[in-house]
């Protein structure tokens, strides 16, 4: 019987867990503006604009800004992949 309820609550729990999602879906700004310091220009413009709509949570209006960032600015392979999680997840939280 014990068995019977601990396996009970531990598969509540992890549908519980599913159901709620484990993803990180918050879209970090401060760790986006560390990873280019250097950036001048439109680009820096449009990067800023993009993030200071994600920090007001305007994610439809922080799609385009950052996907012209994006195509703006030369990036390494880290710094590409945080831009493309940051679209991707305001994408996700944009209205469609």
């Amino acid at each position: 019987m014990k068995k019977r309820v601990i396996s009970s609550f531990v598969l509540t729990a992890l549908l519980c867990l599913g159901a709620t999602g484990c993803s990180n879906k918050n879209i970090d700004t401060a760790k986006i503006r560390a990873a280019f310091p250097n950036l001048e220009g439109d680009a820096k413009v449009q990067l800023e604009k993009g993030l200071a709509a994600c920090d007001a949570n305007d994610y439809a209006g922080a799609v385009k800004p950052l996907e012209k960032a994006t195509y703006e600015i030369k990036m390494n392979k880290d710094q590409r992949e945080i831009l493309q999680d940051a679209l991707k997840k305001a994408r996700a939280k944009s209205p469609k």
